[in-house]
Formats: structure tokens, sequence, C-alpha cells
């Protein structure tokens, strides 16, 4: 047996905890170790904001975790979290927002030397307080064999390497090992002689599914016998293939909760993740790239729980709430969920990811999903051209169905959040402004959007294949720690797509749902509610407050205008937002 210390550290969403470690100690747990879990991206925060905030924070966190409070409050609440954060002196980039947690640090530009100096230069971390005055002293006091640091994104990255270097410093005997979905998506930089650098300040690196070589790492403590992991041996990085034996999820323990942290919410959601990655290969996407099938829908069925095993574990923890963190959670598998939770005498809700497919057009399927326990549906809609849906292999959307479905899911009572994506190579970016019709026309039944641009992830399809180079040019990788590629358009500019999508995120803004959903950040606040609730909270908080425009929205109109003046050979003379909403009108 051995003690180990996992942490999910900052700078992360403090509304709710982490998917992955409380599965990781459970499994751990089992095999008769003893493990500390640590919610550092919510410790942490809470502690920066004390620093600078001190009773007022305290306040507002009461606030929060008060199912009491009202919209009013919250909204309060969640003003002095941003107004402290933002008044913080630091060279760093930090806000608590409305919704998240950001965090770039000034030594965060994707190379390997800036990683570097950000260790040299810890001091000067935003976080560097809390770990030295928190985290090290316990690290101390319980002496770990294996302190494992999870970093599922670049948010995480600066801080997680320098918590590591802390630790190891502290603990020189102790095996302090990285892992996260980040490292699967940033492989490449393994080859490079410099990143063998890293290890004077940590002894591993998980870089695929962590059950597996966290459980080998525990059992000898000797990175060289553990599956897909990478260590250095003198000044080579060894990169250990991945286990030949991948964990079957029906295998998996019911996860293990840190009960002694609790989540910006009233109630915890418990977040579960019952597969190994997507069935679905969309061009842009490579979130499911740190999978050990990544690329293999037959395996990742194979592998996946079945509604019964995830039945019997939600019965078994008791949750009446789950917040499931799959890539996709198909509607027959969450009908069968409900049937197994029925037949076991449980009740419990939802959230997930979902694909918008057809079948949502048939208000009886909507029906019984709210009726098994699905509350609400996170949807990729990207795109409003067909042509576009096919060459980012999402075929299956039919946009012409968009309204009848996000109208029948919320008649049933599921609440809806919505991804739409801009900038997309291939597509004019004029269509794009077909958005604020579509809004316009079926806001009331979308809860929360996200607007993003289009990305060059590492591992995509897209990348992969080099499927749109007749649009965009991929650059040389310069920055071999970003999770995307640096790319060019060769038919318009990146600032013609920032327009864009700052068009729509002003659309966004003006949704009616915008300000009582920022305050009632994720599904671990908003599950509390009713579609009805929120229209209340929205006639109450918009006596008091309006969302602020984005910035230099009077630029962003110009430039539009001056991407309908170079794709369609007109000049629509916009002035106003309004001006651009009703030349979108006649796009849809």
């Amino acid at each position: 047996m051995i003690k180990a210390v996992l942490m999910h550290g900052p700078a992360a969403s403090w509304w709710h905890g982490p998917s992955a470690l409380p599965s990781l100690a459970a499994v751990m747990e089992r095999d008769g170790h003893h493990v500390v879990q640590r919610y550092g991206h919510i410790i942490g925060t809470e502690y920066i904001l004390r620093m600078h905030g001190k009773a007022e924070i305290d306040r507002a966190l009461a606030i929060f975790r008060d199912p009491q409070s009202d919209i009013l409050a919250r909204h309060d609440a969640g003003m002095t979290f941003e107004r402290v954060s933002k008044g913080i002196n630091t060279p760093h980039k930090f806000a608590v927002e409305s919704n998240n947690v950001l965090y770039v640090s000034k030594c965060q530009d994707g190379t390997i030397e800036g990683a570097l100096a950000g260790i040299k230069n810890r001091e000067s971390d935003l976080w560097y307080p809390y770990f030295a005055e928190v985290e090290i002293p316990l690290a101390l006091k319980l002496r770990p064999h294996l302190y494992g640091i999870s970093i599922a994104d670049e948010r995480q990255f600066m801080p997680g390497i320098i918590l590591a270097s802390m630790v190891k410093e502290a603990l020189p005997g102790c095996l302090v090992v990285l892992g996260g979905n980040y490292w699967a998506r940033v492989i490449d930089a393994f080859k490079l002689p410099a990143f063998a650098k890293f290890f004077d300040y940590w002894d591993a690196i998980v870089y695929r599914e962590g059950y597996r070589p966290l459980q080998e790492l525990a059992a000898t403590l000797d990175p060289s016998k553990a599956s897909g992991t990478t260590w250095r041996q003198g000044n080579k990085v060894v990169v250990n293939p991945p286990t030949k034996r991948p964990v079957s999820f029906e295998t998996l323990p019911p996860p293990i909760l840190d009960n002694h942290v609790r989540p910006l919410s009233p109630e915890t959601a418990v977040s579960m993740y019952t597969m190994p990655g997507c069935l679905e290969e969309c061009g842009f996407c490579d979130i499911g790239g740190g999978g050990d099938d990544f690329g293999s829908p037959k395996q990742i069925m194979l592998r996946s729980m079945t509604p019964r095993r995830v039945a019997e574990q939600i019965a078994k923890i008791k949750a009446a709430r789950v917040d499931f963190s799959n890539e996709m959670l198909p509607i027959a598998w969450q009908l069968a969920l409900g049937r197994a939770l029925e037949g076991i005498g449980h009740t419990a809700t939802w959230q997930c990811y979902m694909t918008i497919t057809d079948a949502l057009t048939r208000p009886k399927v909507c029906k019984d999903l709210y009726d098994a326990g699905c509350r609400a549906v996170q949807l990729g809609l990207e795109s409003l051209s067909p042509d576009t849906l096919t060459r980012e292999n999402k075929g299956w959307n039919t946009p012409s169905n968009y309204g009848t479905i996000l109208k029948n899911l919320k008649e049933v009572g599921i609440q809806t959040h919505v991804f739409i994506i801009v900038g997309t190579p291939g597509e004019p970016l004029h269509q794009s402004l077909a958005w604020l019709a579509f809004l316009e026309k079926y806001g009331e039944y979308i809860l929360t959007i996200k607007v993003g641009r289009y990305q060059v992830s590492r591992l995509s399809p897209d990348t992969r294949e080099n499927k749109h180079s007749e649009w965009i040019e991929i650059l040389p990788d310069t920055h071999p720690l970003r999770l995307n590629r640096d790319f060019k358009y060769l038919h318009t500019s990146r600032r013609a797509v920032f327009a864009l999508r700052d068009i729509l995120e002003e659309a966004c803004r003006k949704h009616k749902h915008f300000g009582p959903t920022s305050r009632t950040p994720w599904w671990v606040n908003r599950g509390r509610y009713r579609w009805a609730d929120f229209d209340r909270m929205a006639a109450v908080l918009s006596k008091v407050w309006q969302a602020p425009s984005v910035p230099h929205l009077d630029r962003v109109i110009s430039r539009t205008n001056t991407i309908v003046k170079d794709e369609l050979g007109i000049d629509p003379a916009f002035r106003t937002f309004d001006d651009v909403v009703a030349f979108g009108r006649t796009l849809l």
C-alpha cells in the first residue's frame, strides 16, 4: 500500500468538482492504496480571492452555496468575484467570470523555453502563494509516495508544472507525476531535445488514460514499468507504449468524492465519465485524443459502462443529480439508463452532451428522454450550412430541423445549451450572420449559447488529413505546447473571423436568459430551476442590470460591413447592431 495525493489544480471552473480524479481515486483505493484528493481549482481560487477581498469574498461564497439565495443576491456576489479578481495586481491574465475562471500566465507562450522560464521564476506566478502556504505544507505533513497532478487544458498548464516543481523540491523522494488529457494532445513535443529538461522538476507524465498507468506506478513507483507514461533516462526522453489491456469501464468502481471541499453551488452534482472517448470523429475535434481507443468507435462501445452498471453506481453513491462529462451520450443509452434506475428503485436526473439527431424532431422521443431523467443537453449545432457540416463529419446535423428540435426539448422541460462555430474553412463568413436571425426566431427555446471560432486542433481529423488546405495554411509548429496549431486563412483574415464571433457574442448578450444564467453557472446550479424560473429571474434582473456590449462594437460592426462587401459585392451600410440583425434575416 502507498499513500498518494491526486490534485486537480487551478485554473478551472470552481462551480463543480473534477470528473476524472474521483474515478482514479476509487480505482487506487480499491487496490488498497490511501488517496487524498485535492480540488485546487476550488481551494486555490477561493484562497486567491480571499487574499484580496477578505470578508466580502466570504459573503459572496456563502450566497452561492445558499439554496435560498435569489437572483439579485447571486448577481451581486458574482459582481464581487469579477471586481475583486480584475483588481488583483498581477502580470498574468486572471478573471473570475460569470461562468468560468480565466488564467493565462505571461510565461505561457506555447514554447518549452517559456514554460521553463516560468518554473524558474515561479514566485511571480499568481498561484505561488497558495501552493507555498497551503499545498506544500500539507504535502510535507502527508509525505505521499506519489503525487499526481491533473492538467486538462492550457489554463492548468503553468500552475500545474509550477506545483510539480515545488512538490519535487520539498519531497525529493516522492514520485511526482503529471497527467490529464492535455498531454495526449501535445505528444509531439516529447520528441524535442529541450523537453527532457522538464524532468528536472518532476518524474513522469501519464499521456494516456490514467487507470492502468496509475495502477502500475502505485505498484512499482517506477515510471519505466508503467504503460502510457513518458520519463527520462539520462538525457533521453522515453515514451512507454500504451497499455495492451485498456480498462473496461464496466469494471470501474463508483467515484469517490472529496466531501471536504464544496463546489460553488448549493448541492453537488456528481460528475461521471462512462465512456472512454467519443463515438464520432467531428473534423475539428480532438477532445478524445487521450483515450486508449481514440478513433475506434467499436472498441469504445465495447469498453463503455452499461446503463445498468451506471444506474447501480448512481444508487450506491446516493446521487440525485449526475453531470455526465462524456463527449456524447446517445439517446438510446439514456433511455436504457432511465429504465435501469426505475428497475432498482432509484430516482436521479442528469445533464449530458448529445448529438442533435433528427430523432429529436419527434416530440415523444424528447418526452421519453425527460421521463428517463434527462434534464439538460449540450448540443453541437456548429453551422447552418449542410455543406460545412458534411465537411466536418457532422452530416447527421440537419439545420432545417434545429428549431423544431430545440422547441421540442424546451416543451418537455429539458434545458438546452448550444455550440456555434464561426470561421470554419470553406464557409463564407457572411453566412454565419444567419445565426442572428436564427437566435432571434428560436432563442426562446435556447437557455445558453457558446460561440467559438474555428481552431486547428492537433489531433483532429482536419489536421491529421490536412483537409482544408484549399482555405487555410497550417503554419510551422513553433508553439509545441499549445493544444491548437497556428494557421492562417488564405481568402479572409483572422480579424474578420474575430469580428464575426463578436457580432454573435453581442446577440448572446442580448439573449433573454443571458443575465440569469450568468449568475446561475453550469448545470450544477441551473438544474435546480425550470424554464419558467429563468423567465422570472430574467424579468427581475433586467430592472437593475443590462449586459454590457462587446468591446469596440462600432469597430466590429464596421468590419462586418467589410465582410459582406468583400464576399457579396454589396455595401450594406451597417451602422447599428440592429442593421446587422436585419441583414441576417435575409439569409435564414
